[in-house]
């Protein structure tokens, strides 16, 4: 929830339509996780969970400030709780406490340009990925696919929570892969799976799994041969742990005019129990509303997300082979 709210630009309300809670709700949460990190309530004298976490109004902000110039004490407990989040969310922009030297703002590549980032971009905190310059002619998302985007992201770090029970009752599939190797640059390649239509036909696709920087998981999506999703539809990813039923890689995979799909998908940390068990990826094409009312209804009911549309792609993944080792860099 800190990384959605210091890294992924979401507002209280952004997380309280996912959740189905009010923002009272979300922002107790926050002041909770807060708490646990300080060992001290934030808000005992002032708006500290707010101010530190990008929530507060210009009051709300100002009132904070005062304060702490006022208050050794307070101010001592913002600076540990600032160290403390940058562990959690290392983009963060957090604000300059009273007395604090001018921080360098967090590098994001891409430039000047930053702050025009398209949404998935800003979904991965800003960071460029290998493939998304040749990617750059492909179409823009229409408004509802940014906003399933949206709604992937907050999934990411949410859904986890409610089926990580579930998921524990099954295992990976044992089907040959590409052997993993390790590039001069510390980038491992773990696993390679080829996709095809489940019914045959020229479509085609490949998802190569790999551990960058001895811990980030990611995969790397090729898709060739479909045709751009009709308006109010979507192509997702899916990890399934059984024949339909399991979780969607956090990206609207935004083919363009020529059929094609090529980036690099960061897998959070949260979702590598999800990755580790995997059977099997499918590339679905659904209605934007039917995904977002699936996802939702997962969460609140604690369970495997029902994969709603067509499979258009299918292949099956030795995720406890991919999994372990994304586990054991991680470790």
């Amino acid at each position: 929830m800190l990384q959605l709210l210091l890294e992924r630009g979401q507002r209280y309300g952004d997380l309280a339509s996912v959740l189905g809670v009010d923002e009272a709700e979300v922002r107790s949460r926050a002041r909770g996780a807060l708490t646990e990190l300080a060992g001290a309530d934030p808000d005992r004298n002032v708006g500290l969970t707010d101010y530190l976490l990008g929530q507060a109004d210009p009051i709300g902000r100002a009132d904070a400030v005062r304060h702490l110039k006022d208050d050794p004490d307070d101010l001592s407990l913002a600076a540990e709780l600032s160290q403390k989040l940058l562990l959690v969310a290392p983009e963060a922009d957090l604000p300059r406490l009273p007395g604090e030297e001018r921080r360098a703002r967090p590098r994001r590549r891409g430039g000047p340009s930053a702050g025009r980032e398209p949404i998935l971009q800003r979904l991965r905190g800003g960071r460029r990925e290998p493939n998304e310059d040749a990617a750059a002619g492909r179409t823009t998302l229409t408004r509802r696919q940014a906003q399933l985007s949206v709604l992937l992201g907050c999934a990411a770090v949410l859904v986890i929570v409610g089926i990580l029970a579930v998921t524990g009752t099954f295992s990976g599939g044992s089907d040959a892969t590409t052997p993993a190797t390790t590039t001069a640059s510390g980038n491992q390649r773990l696993a390679g799976v080829k996709l095809k239509p489940p019914g045959g036909g020229n479509a085609s696709g490949s998802a190569l799994f790999g551990v960058v920087g001895g811990s980030q998981l990611y995969v790397d999506v090729k898709l060739a041969g479909l045709t751009p999703a009709p308006k109010g539809q979507a192509y997702v990813m899916w990890f399934l742990l059984t024949q339909g039923q399991g979780y969607p890689v956090p990206s609207v995979l935004n083919v363009s005019k020529d059929g094609s799909y090529e980036n690099r998908v960061t897998i959070p940390t949260a979702e590598i129990p999800i990755a580790q068990r995997a059977r099997s990826i499918d590339v679905s094409l659904a209605p934007v509303n039917s995904v977002q009312a699936a996802i939702n209804t997962a969460f609140k009911q604690k369970r495997l997300v029902h994969k709603p549309g067509v499979t258009v792609l299918t292949g099956k993944i030795p995720a406890s082979r991919a999994g372990k080792s994304a586990g054991g860099a991680n470790g």
